[in-house]
């Protein structure tokens, strides 16, 4: 085992580093590469180092047949692992002149200098498959390639068999001629369809340790109990090797149409679905499991749960938040919601307005002006226009003596109601007589006409109608007569009399206006728009 592990990281150690090499040979307990990378000579050196080796010395004939040998087929110059400084230029060695192995020593049993010229400088040396001669150049020079070495001291026995054997080395390179095998090489016996891996100078068996080429396995491999093993895919077999899988005739699995899994028993089959999901009573598509359905789920106070495609999720309720374990109160009034002041409450909020405010019907967030008597003081006058007060809606404004009253809008007056009208500080209250039902909150039909059985509607400041509290109903109703049109006309020349004395009264009043953007929701009137709307009411009653 221990020697497993430590092929394991030689491997993945190569795996890092990357970048295969074009041609590779082992021989005297060295391993050669060449790599067809453009580079100078430090890179170059530099890269072999990354990939546990150093530039090739080519000391000997023999180094320089397998040298020979790896350039067959690639183009261009490639560097070896000999260069000379420029110092100890006195050195007037006849075989290296003054050069030196990357390795520091100047030892060789073999030369093939190019030229026999001295030069003392900075110069390193290259070779070609179509020049083997040692050319000299400068170190800058980005040529087309360089050439490793590697030592091979720990080493299996090649195979003595007549049958091919593929040997796939941990350096990146294949080769059938291998006369020796570095470590960690995995070989393919063709004649009996095995691998076989070299560990510690010893062949092992696949499987192997599934970090390891995939432990020798041809689809995939598994480690269970400590054992490594081989798989298949559905519808495939081991064979007899423990390695290689072939495919099993007429596959169940094939034309089952599980919709998740589908696992061989025999020769039939079986659907299996992922979790979360459980299967139908066709046995072949799966369905969602609603979790949610238990309620031992999300048993955490303010929470509930959510069933999501295949599982589910615990959520917090509205007014919520998540915390470490529970679901936490949201202080909503930490993001100031409401116009006036806000009171945080469990799971929720509510606010409250100033004196003379209410919080508005149509939005719990603002207030609005409210007047609980049938006159109030007015807010928020110009000094620059006394008439440019703020009123409650259903108030109108009033001058007495240099001071600015809100004053109630008697609606009824103004005929909205159908039938009976009782008036209300700020908005008033339809109703109607015995045998009839109130309908769209104004009109009154017969109770064997239609549905329900409210006969009252309360309109206030914010009543539910689409119009404003001053506004009149845009019918007529089905009881009016238009002998009733003499008696209005009279009616109206009393009102004109009654206005005209308003007027002299009160001074020049501004016409209505409800500001409608401002932030209160407020309405401002004055005494001669009411008149006109009191008299603009009544004709359309008529």
């Amino acid at each position: 085992m221990k020697n497993f592990i430590g092929v394991v990281m030689a491997f993945a150690l190569v795996r890092v580093l990357g970048g295969k090499p074009t041609n590779g040979y082992c021989v005297g307990a060295k391993c050669f590469t060449v790599y067809t990378e453009t580079v100078d000579f430090n890179s170059a050196q530099k890269s072999c180092q990354q990939k546990g080796g150093y530039l090739m010395t080519v000391r000997s004939t023999v180094a320089d047949d397998v040298l020979s040998d790896l350039l067959t087929g690639v183009q261009g110059h490639f560097w070896i692992g000999l260069r000379h400084t420029g110092e100890n230029c006195a050195d007037t060695s006849l075989d290296l002149k003054g050069y030196a192995w990357i390795t520091g020593d100047k030892i060789t049993n073999f030369t093939n200098w190019k030229s026999a010229e001295k030069v003392c400088s900075q110069r390193c040396v290259s070779q070609s498959k179509d020049d083997l001669k040692w050319t000299e150049r400068h170190c800058n020079d980005a040529i087309q390639g360089y050439l490793c070495e590697h030592n091979n001291t720990v080493k299996c026995e090649r195979f003595k068999s007549g049958s091919p054997v593929l040997y796939k080395t941990p350096l990146g390179f294949s080769r059938e001629d291998l006369t020796e095998v570095p470590n960690s090489t995995y070989a393919t016996r063709q004649d009996l369809g095995t691998k076989l891996i070299c560990v510690g100078g010893k062949w092992y068996e696949a499987p192997w340790i599934c970090d390891m080429y995939n432990g020798g396995c041809d689809h995939s491999c598994i480690t269970k109990n400590n054992v490594n093993m081989c798989t298949c895919p559905p519808g495939f077999r081991l064979q007899s090797n423990a390695i290689s899988c072939y495919k099993v005739p007429d596959d169940p699995c094939q034309k089952a149409g599980c919709s998740h899994k589908c696992s061989v028993i025999g020769d039939d089959h079986e659907c299996h679905c992922n979790s979360g999901f459980k299967l139908s009573e066709d046995r072949k598509t799966c369905k969602d499991i609603n979790e949610c359905a238990d309620d031992r789920l999300c048993p955490e106070e303010h929470s509930y749960c959510v069933n999501t495609d295949g599982g589910f999720e615990c959520e917090c309720r509205d007014g919520f938040k998540k915390g470490k374990d529970t679901c936490e109160d949201y202080d909503e009034c930490v993001s100031a919601p409401c116009e006036h002041d806000c009171v945080n409450t469990e799971g929720s909020y509510y606010c409250i307005c100033g004196e003379g405010y209410k919080v508005s019907p149509e939005n719990r967030d603002k207030c609005s002006l409210h007047c609980q008597d049938w006159e109030c003081p007015a807010v928020s006058c110009d000094p620059n226009n006394p008439f440019q007060c703020d009123c409650p809606r259903g108030f109108i404004l009033e001058e007495r003596a240099t001071k600015y009253f809100c004053i109630d809008i008697d609606e009824c007056e103004m005929f909205y109601c159908d039938q009976n009208c009782n008036n209300t500080p700020g908005g008033y209250i339809c109703s109607c007589t015995e045998g009839f039902k109130l309908v769209e909150n104004t009109q009154c039909v017969q109770k064997d006409t239609v549905d329900g059985s409210s006969t009252l509607t309360t309109f206030d400041t914010f009543s539910p109608t689409t119009r404003s509290p001053t506004e009149g109903p845009s019918f007529i109703s089905a009881g009016s007569l238009l002998g009733i049109t003499a008696c209005i006309i009279v009616v109206i020349v009393l009102m004109v009399c009654l206005i005209h004395r308003i007027m002299k009264h009160c001074g020049k009043i501004d016409s209505y206006k409800l500001r409608s953007e401002d932030m209160h929701s407020l309405q401002q009137v004055t005494s001669e728009t009411y008149s006109k709307q009191f008299v603009s009411n009544k004709t359309s009653k008529i």
